[in-house]
This record gives C-alpha cells, structure tokens and sequence, in this order.
C-alpha cells in the first residue's frame, strides 16, 4: 500500500467500525481497510482475481484491526439460486422499510428485534 499521511486513528470519530469489501479490485480492499477505526473489522466478499492485495502488518496488529472472510458461494451457486427461485421453490422473507428509517431499522437488527431481511424503499 502506498504511503499516504492520515490522521491517527485515535482521532478519526467518522471512521468505521466494519468494512465489507464486494468488489474484487485490490484497490477496493485497501480503501476499505483505511477507513477502519482503531479495533475494526474488514470482511472480504468479493475476491480479487490475482488472489493478492497489500495491507499493513504492523498497523493490522497494534491498531487490533480483525481480518474475515465469508465464503457465499460460487457463481454457478448464484445461478442455481435464481434458478430455484424462479421455479418457485424458494421463498425470500423480508420487511420493506422507508430509508428515513434507516437509524430505528439498524437498532431493531442489532437488538434483535427483526424477523427478516430488511429492504429499504429508496423512492
């Protein structure tokens, strides 16, 4: 990762506390990984396709920063999905909220309070 002056992350109150990388571009992981607060969490999703990107050791320990990833399955998983789903053989369970709810939407999920997926109505 290329130098670059930053505040200490002490100091950064906007930073984030989890960061999850879709997008299969290095570039995209390391940006998600400088916008991590001290004791952050980087997921990887998408996966970049040389199977390499460059992240800090000695900042990824001191800073506490925690390193996952979540295995959804293949494209070929994805497509058989959909398939299933056309067929009518699956059943997506969700709740349609407004995004000026986004706020009291994020409290029920991390108290539990929601039964489904959320999806936000964006009009």
């Amino acid at each position: 990762m290329p130098a670059r002056r930053t505040l200490p992350r002490r100091s950064r109150p906007w930073a984030a506390r989890a960061a999850i990388s879709l997008a299969v571009s290095p570039k995209a992981f390391e940006q998600a990984y400088g916008s991590l607060r001290r004791g952050g969490t980087l997921v990887f999703v998408g996966l970049p396709a040389d199977n390499h990107i460059q992240l800090p050791i000695f900042e990824t320990v001191l800073n506490g920063t925690k390193v996952l990833g979540s295995i959804v399955g293949t494209r070929i998983d994805l497509q058989e999905v959909f398939e299933l789903h056309a067929a009518g053989k699956t059943h997506v369970v969700y709740e349609r909220r407004q995004l000026e709810d986004v706020n009291s939407a994020i409290h029920e999920v991390e108290t539990g309070q929601v039964k489904a997926r959320l999806v936000f109505d964006l009009q």
